[in-house]
């Protein structure tokens, strides 16, 4: 009987290999250069989930789910259904006599409904984590049913009128819907700060101020201009946190001449990397802007000589190079494709050419501070 329970784990390539290699390593190392080979050949993108069963087993189905249903989804989506379904999934195992999610029922829905939600030695979810479980165990049920994995959804159902503006007087649309939400509806609480409020919390929890604003002697934190760039950028621009986290170098738009009186700076944000595909004009305030632009003239240089000098930018057989700064643009199937139609697994991987050798040119490491993680 396993004690592990389902895991949960994500694709990658590159891996690093041990400095000294391992008999075992040796005899099996042709099969271990060759994942990377086999994942580009089955169209495997960088980070996608998948879930390894108490037995170690991987199981192709649930699995599908992810590789098929769910392949367009932003990562962090789908690292959220997968972790859902692992909750769910272990639930089964462990509380319910190893159960696989195929022979579910409605009574091992409402054991786990007590246990998530009621029991006192369970989490206690609030309504909206529990919501959200639901639909997400909901639509993956749905999506076997669909394929012939289950015969019934163990989620109990019910029927719920949706109103709709286009049927007019005709009423609204009739659907199922899991029967185990709270139907206490999304919060619509507002939460924000005032901007005195915020600017004070930026130099005291980012900048290492005091309360007075005064710098503290204490302050230990690495890359202050940073981590405040980032924030004031987020805050200003209205970017979300997987798009900011996205952007490259060419994505940030020059800083104006100040006699041109310009009060905002105009950028675009590439249908690639925007939530949903939407991609839309970007306005930086010229303020904001000049802090980004000290940051990448200064800290960020010194940071990434300190890369360089370190080997971690040394191309890989999956890096995407910008070989001219000015196109930015990189080879991928034998053609050249604008960095501005990569997606933000695919800026992971970028490098572009400088005097110096390669230079880390994606937006999250400029910001998280070079992080080996983050190199091509």
């Amino acid at each position: 009987m396993s004690i592990t329970g389902w895991r949960v784990h994500f694709t990658r390539r590159d891996l690093a290999w041990p400095r000294e290699a391992t008999p075992f390593m040796r005899e099996f190392s042709a099969l271990f250069v060759g994942l990377d080979q086999g994942l580009d050949d089955l169209g495997v993108p960088e980070g996608q989930p998948f879930l390894i069963s108490p037995v170690g087993g991987y199981d192709v189905a649930v699995n599908r789910y992810f590789s098929v249903w769910l392949a367009s989804s932003p990562w962090n989506t789908q690292a959220a259904y997968a972790r859902d379904l692992r909750t769910y999934f272990d639930f089964l195992w462990f509380a319910r006599g190893q159960r696989d999610w195929r022979d579910a029922s409605m009574d091992d829905r409402a054991a786990y409904e007590w246990w998530r939600r009621r029991d006192e030695r369970g989490p206690r979810l609030e309504d909206t984590s529990w919501d959200r479980e639901v639909s997400t165990v909901n639509q993956f049920y749905l999506w076997a049913i669909e394929q012939d994995l289950v015969r019934a959804n163990p989620i109990r159902q019910r029927v719920a009128t949706v109103w709709s503006p286009w049927r007019g007087g005709a009423g609204g649309m009739v659907r199922h819907v899991p029967a185990e939400s709270s139907h206490t509806g999304p919060r619509r609480e507002v939460k924000w700060l005032p901007p005195r409020s915020y600017r004070l919390w930026r130099n005291v929890g980012l900048c290492g101020f005091d309360a007075q604003e005064m710098p503290r002697r204490g302050f230990r934190g690495r890359w202050a201009a940073r981590n405040a760039a980032y924030a004031d950028s987020m805050v200003r621009t209205g970017l979300r946190l997987c798009e900011h986290s996205a952007l490259t170098v060419f994505d940030v738009p020059e800083l104006p001449p100040a006699a041109s009186g310009v009060i905002n700076a105009r950028a675009v944000l590439p249908h690639a990397i925007s939530k949903g595909r939407s991609g839309r004009a970007v306005y930086w305030p010229v303020s904001v802007l000049r802090d980004v632009r000290d940051y990448m003239e200064w800290d960020r240089a010194e940071m990434l000589d300190y890369g360089r000098s370190r080997g971690f930018y040394v191309p890989t057989r999956r890096s995407l190079l910008v070989e001219d700064p000015a196109v930015p643009r990189v080879r991928m199937g034998g053609r050249w494709v604008p960095v501005a139609r990569l997606d933000d697994g695919e800026r992971r991987r970028l490098l572009v050419a400088s005097a110096a050798g390669g230079d880390g040119c994606w937006w999250r490491r400029l910001l998280a501070g070079g992080s080996r993680r983050w190199c091509g």
